[in-house]
């Protein structure tokens, strides 16, 4: 039954590449007249871009940059010219209705036409509360891995791991993201492997990130700065992942910034609509109002027990996660039934049920750390109960300065230096061409359930395993199922090393080994003669 179900699956994925890989004849033709716009823009920073868009259409992996910024596709992208992007999106809008070309180019559109788009910031913080993306504020008081936002185009999610805290809190120990097409994990707490040097998994794989950030296959860029995260897709979106920790347990606040032009999001953080309304709306039902001062304090304390009961049970079933459609890694015997308690929480705690001393003191906190009007509340609440620290919206910082951007008169390798490996990397240097067709993700098993990594990173990414190896599972492996020929390039000084291996600590003292020199025969007893019995 194993057997079949992996050459079934490996039928499936064969199937989804032939049909994806079917592109028209003029095809290499349309794409032609946005070649040349980039690459007369800049002939080496808009040459890269040109080979690489298709690239992150199909979720693939981009070649190596040849200039000295490390920028997202994106982030090249939004330096181009503006009448140059619209030349741009004038010569996509003329192939969208193509009857074999038309989803690609479509995907495209979107791609293109994101950069123009103002981002929005949504967050989970503390423990925690929500701000969506449309303005909408509340507590998330519940204990369980939950969608955190997803595009409808699947090139983009995050997912977090809320963990209890006593009876009453709970706060982010871990997020799982789809970065186009690879998985990477932040793990606060409850690290799947042992392994506690780094918190960064690259699919399934740890990985330490260093002063310089580290470009992931399908484009994206992790960056690390003061033990702050940032992921930027290769489409634009971004997620900071600040730490933070309270009665000795270590978290997680984020922000997640997306832009809402062509894309639609769901989860937790809402919708992107631009009504807040609705935001924390589950399946049609409308979440109970939201509860206004009043002087009758037992009717606001009651309206307001309402909607967090709403909120942790209605509101967060419909965004849970299953162990078909998790991101996660996770140690022997695990699964998201693991770190699931429906039950949580036992009680809600309010601002209002402090004293007025504490609420005083919280609020002088908050007021100095810069906390915004809207968000005193929940700052409030994190300092007076947790002490948490007041945390203020996130800015990702800019991957470059468009002031400094100078003409690169020789292309250059800048590349994640290859890791000390007993084998040849085998990560691709080129970008596929329009014509290799799409890979579509697909599902599998990560291998990592006995703290074993799936594979090595070996420069920018961890290779797959193959079919006859895989055991079958309904949890998802975002990895391209293929990888074009490499070709010869540059090999970059060695500098960064992969996380080490590490078993976990023994809680008793080892039993010291027997020594191997053999014990010191007995000296030979002097003979003493007996003494003679009956006479003397």
């Amino acid at each position: 039954m194993k057997h079949s179900y992996i050459i079934l699956t490996s039928l499936l994925v064969l199937l989804a590449l032939n049909s994806s890989s079917q592109k028209s004849a003029n095809f290499e033709r349309d794409y032609e007249p946005i070649r040349n716009e980039l690459k007369s823009w800049d002939g080496v920073r808009g040459a890269w871009l040109a080979d690489n868009l298709p690239a992150v259409v199909n979720q693939q992996p981009v070649g190596v940059r040849n200039f000295p910024e490390n920028m997202t596709p994106h982030q090249v992208l939004a330096l181009v010219p503006k009448p140059t992007l619209k030349r741009m999106e004038t010569a996509i809008a003329a192939h969208r209705s193509d009857p074999i070309d038309g989803a690609f180019w479509t995907d495209m559109n979107s791609v293109v036409s994101n950069v123009s788009c103002a981002p929005t910031l949504g967050r989970s913080y503390g423990d925690p509360h929500l701000q969506s993306y449309d303005g909408e504020r509340f507590s998330f008081q519940t204990v369980g891995e939950f969608v955190l936002t997803k595009s409808n185009d699947s090139k983009m999610e995050v997912q977090s791991r809320q963990r209890a805290v006593r009876d009453d809190f709970s706060l982010n120990t871990a997020l799982a993201m789809n970065v186009g097409g690879d998985r990477v994990c932040l793990y606060a707490e409850d690290h799947p492997d042992g392994n506690t040097t780094t918190p960064v998994r690259l699919n399934g794989q740890p990985l330490n990130i260093g002063t310089k950030p580290y470009f992931l296959p399908n484009g994206g860029v992790v960056t690390m700065s003061g033990g702050t995260y940032v992921v930027d897709w290769p489409t634009g979106e971004s997620v900071t992942a600040k730490p933070g920790r309270t009665v000795g347990v270590s978290f997680y606040n984020v922000g997640v910034s997306v832009n809402t032009c062509t894309r639609n999001y769901s989860g937790v953080l809402g919708n992107a609509n631009g009504i807040r309304r609705d935001d924390f709306d589950a399946s049609g039902v409308s979440a109970p109002i939201r509860f206004f001062p009043s002087s009758n304090h037992g009717m606001a304390r009651d309206i307001e027990n309402q909607r967090l009961n709403y909120l942790a049970k209605d509101f967060a079933d419909l965004h849970r996660i299953t162990q078909a459609t998790s991101l996660f890694d996770y140690g022997m015997g695990q699964s998201t039934f693991s770190f699931t308690d429906r039950s949580f929480p036992r009680f809600h705690r309010s601002v209002r049920d402090l004293d007025q001393e504490r609420r005083n003191r919280a609020i002088r906190n908050c007021e100095r750390g810069g906390v915004l009007p809207a968000d005193m509340n929940s700052c409030v609440y994190d300092n007076a109960y947790l002490d948490i620290p007041p945390c203020v919206a996130p800015t990702p910082p800019l991957a470059v300065d468009p002031g400094t951007i100078t003409p690169v008169r020789e292309p250059i390798v800048n590349d994640n230096p290859e890791p000390p490996v007993r084998t040849p990397s085998t990560r691709p240097t080129r970008t596929p061409t329009p014509s290799e067709g799409r890979t579509p993700i697909v599902k599998g098993e990560n291998g990592n359930e006995t703290g074993t990594p799936t594979g090595t990173v070996k420069g920018n990414g961890a290779q797959p395993k193959s079919p006859e190896t895989t055991t079958p599972t309904t949890r998802p492996i975002l990895q391209p199922t293929t990888r074009p020929t490499p070709r010869p390039r540059p090999t970059p000084t060695p500098t960064w090393r992969p996380a080490p291996r590490l078993t976990p600590r023994p809680t008793t003292r080892p039993t010291p080994r027997p020594t191997t020199r053999p014990a010191p025969k007995p000296k030979p007893r002097p003979s003493v003669p007996k003494p003679r019995s009956g006479r003397g």
